[in-house]
Parts: structure tokens; C-alpha cells; sequence
């Protein structure tokens, strides 16, 4: 079965001018972005926009001549890949403009944008997912825990700042927490900015802490335009609270957090390739994440942000590939944090999890009682937990 590679290489002699952006191209922008391709483009909304295979080769170059993987669960293949797309005519036509990054500490933030500007004037916005960085990771957490994090307030302003520089459609993408950042700033910009979007995207993104953001005059407007995709066995994209408007890609993988990578994503045609409906480990995975989410009281929210902030400073390690690097003394550092909190922390994080394998057995028996389709239809409803109650 085809991927995104195939795509490139079979659909790249044609321009978007013939053939418009569509679903596997949002696929293709959304992975080769995690490339720090910010390093070569100026984040400068009034710099002039790069040519994209001018851009890849400087990042290239910065890199050695070497294909370097981005981070140490990032593949080198999306260098490779990368540079595939810069020879093809298709995305050598592009440009690209504005490639911002924020990275802070305290609160966690971990936040890049680009614009890249195709030949038949549209302009797709291209929000990252979360990179090696253990700031990343905590303000992962982060949306687990808060209505908002940085990262949705940087989008939004990235957003509109868009509308206001540049003329034409807007196309905005995202994959996993750039998903939920795509869609978040899309609901949130001004209504002005959010009548020239085209199409959104949402790639397997996680959800947010209730559905109050479903049920907003926006998300309405923008539902005809949104495009939310999740491989078979989702993982991520069936975490929190999420819409059921998401159509199921398959994938090459067969676990759910495997299948979250964007390059086992299967392509048919200039399609992604789809099926009916979420297999068995992906239902279950929705029930199991949400119930043992959604019951936490505000105590164990508040103690597991405490606890995973408190453990990644700990470590003494800035990305994934130091804590691997320094395994022995990143664990030891993370488990005297850990012994350093109070009691009531410690606690209150430890009751988060009780009852989790309770929720894991009527997972099972809940997917294994699908042999009717009314059977099917009880399933879905009782896989959406209750909204949070407003905080």
C-alpha cells in the first residue's frame, strides 16, 4: 500500500496550479515541519518569503550535508523526505514565509508556525507538533490539565498576523498537538481571519479538558471546512475531549502509538486511504484514556502537573535524546525530585490511577460485545465521557 513517500514521488511533476492542496500534501507539510526549518526563514512577517528548496537546501547544509533526525523519536527519513519534496516540482513551486519558534521554560511553551505560500495563491499554515524537548512534552501534559496553554495564544496571533501580511485562502494544518493548536486557533481568531479559511486541518491532534469548544458559534461556522483525521488504532487522537466528526486513516503500524507517525499513514491515490470506522484497539483506547481522564478531581490535575513538571526539571535534560544519553543519573535526578515532594502531592497523584484496571476490563468487554449494530450504536455512546463541569 501507497504513503505519502509514493505520493511525492508519483503526483510531484504536478502543480498545485492543476491539482489543488489536498489531504495527503496537509499529511506531507505537517511531518517534514519538523524540521527546523525556522533556522533558514526569517520569522519576520515582512521579510521577503523563501523559495522552499532554497530553504531546504540551507537547512541541509546547516546540517552538515547530512540527513539529520530531529529529535530522537523524529526520524532522519523526514530529512530524506524533506529533501525529496524540494526536487519535485509540485512543492519547489512553494514559498516560505514567517517560520517562528518559542521555547520557554516556566510556564512550559514549546510553539513553531510557517506560512508557506503556494503558486495558486493559496496559503497554508503549518502548526508543529511537539518536539524532543521535555518542555514539550510538559506542556503536552499541559492540555490535559488547562483550558488554554501558551501555545494557543502564540497561535492565534500567528494566525491572524497571517490575514493581515498576506492575501489569499487560508489552509491551516496541524498534526498531534499542532492538530489541537490548529484547530484551537481557527475557533479563536477574528472573525475576519476565520472567513478566509479554506480548509482545517486536525492530524490525530488530542482533544481539550471539556466539549464547551464544540459547542461554540465558530465551530459550527468551520465544520463544513474541518478535516479531522485518525489512524485506526488512535492513540493520542482519542485522548481528552474530541469531536466525532474524525475520519480513520489506515495505517502501515499496528499499535496506536506507532500509527501517530504521519509516514505509516497509508495514501490511495492523491487520497488518504480510509476505512468505516476506529478498530477494536482504538475504541478501547478511547474509552480507556478518556474515563481515566476524565475522572480526575481538580487535587490529582492539579498534583500530576506538579509531579511530571517537578520529575522533567529533575532529569538536569533539556530533550529526549539527553535523558537517553544520561539514562543512570536522569533517573536518579528525576527520582529525588519526586522523594523531595509533599506527601499530599505525592498522594494524590498515586490515586490518579486507582481503578485503572477496571476501566481497562470494561474496555474489553465493551469492544468484544460489538456483534450487532445496535450493540455497535451503545458502544459509541457510552465511549463519550461527560463534559467537565466549568472551572
Amino acid at each position: 500500500m501507497a504513503d505519502t513517500k509514493s505520493f511525492i514521488k508519483k503526483y510531484g511533476d504536478i502543480s498545485f496550479c492543476d491539482m489543488p492542496f489536498n489531504d495527503v500534501d496537509n499529511a506531507a507539510l505537517c511531518e517534514i515541519f519538523y524540521m527546523p526549518l525556522e533556522k533558514v526563514v526569517s520569522d519576520s512577517f515582512k521579510a521577503e518569503p523563501k523559495n522552499f528548496t532554497d530553504a531546504c537546501n540551507e537547512l541541509y547544509s546547516y546540517n552538515g550535508n547530512k540527513h539529520k533526525a530531529p529529535g530522537l523519536i523524529l526520524m532522519r527519513k523526514i530529512s530524506v523526505k524533506m529533501m525529496e519534496m524540494s526536487r519535485q516540482k509540485r512543492y519547489s513551486e512553494m514559498k516560505i514565509a514567517a517560520a517562528t519558534e518559542t521555547y520557554k521554560e516556566k510556564p512550559a511553551v514549546q510553539f513553531a508556525a510557517a506560512t508557506f505560500l503556494l503558486p495558486d495563491g493559496d496559503l497554508v499554515v503549518v502548526f508543529r507538533g511537539t518536539d524532543d524537548t521535555l518542555v514539550g512534552w510538559k506542556e503536552d501534559l499541559d492540555i490535559y490539565t488547562k483550558r488554554e496553554i501558551p501555545s494557543h495564544r502564540l497561535a492565534v496571533e500567528y494566525l491572524d498576523k497571517v490575514a493581515e501580511n498576506f492575501e489569499g485562502d487560508i489552509i491551516v494544518c496541524g498534526h498531534s498537538k499542532g492538530g489541537n493548536v490548529a484547530l484551537y486557533s481557527a475557533l479563536k481568531c477574528s472573525q475576519e481571519t476565520r472567513a478566509r479559511i479554506k480548509r482545517l486541518y486536525n492530524n490525530d491532534g488530542p482533544g481539550f479538558v471539556d466539549y464547551s469548544i464544540f459547542m461554540t458559534p465558530a465551530y459550527g461556522e468551520l465544520i463544513e471546512k474541518y478535516r479531522h483525521f485518525v489512524p485506526s488504532a488512535s492513540f493520542i487522537g482519542m485522548l481528552l475531549a474530541h469531536d466525532n466528526d474524525y475520519m480513520v486513516v489506515k495505517s502501515k503500524q499496528f499499535l496506536g502509538p506507532l500509527q501517530h507517525d504521519l509516514s505509516s499513514w497509508k495514501v490511495r491515490g492523491a487520497d488518504l486511504s480510509l476505512r468505516p470506522k476506529l478498530n477494536v484497539m482504538g475504541k478501547a483506547t478511547d474509552y480507556i484514556m478518556n474515563n481515566l481522564i476524565f475522572r480526575l478531581n481538580e487535587e490529582q490535575r492539579v498534583a500530576m502537573d506538579k509531579v511530571v513538571g517537578s520529575i522533567f526539571e529533575g532529569t538536569g535534560q533539556e530533550n529526549l535524546l539527553g535523558f537517553a544519553r544520561h539514562a543512570v543519573s536522569s533517573v536518579k535526578g528525576a527520582h529525588k525530585t519526586w522523594e523531595e515532594l509533599d506527601d499530599d502531592t505525592k498522594e494524590n497523584f498515586r490515586s490518579s490511577f486507582k481503578g485503572a484496571g477496571e476501566i481497562v476490563k470494561d474496555a474489553v468487554k465493551l469492544v468484544r460485545s460489538e456483534d450487532s449494530e445496535e450493540a455497535e450504536a451503545e458502544t459509541v455512546a457510552a465511549f463519550k465521557p461527560l463534559p467537565l463541569s466549568a472551572n
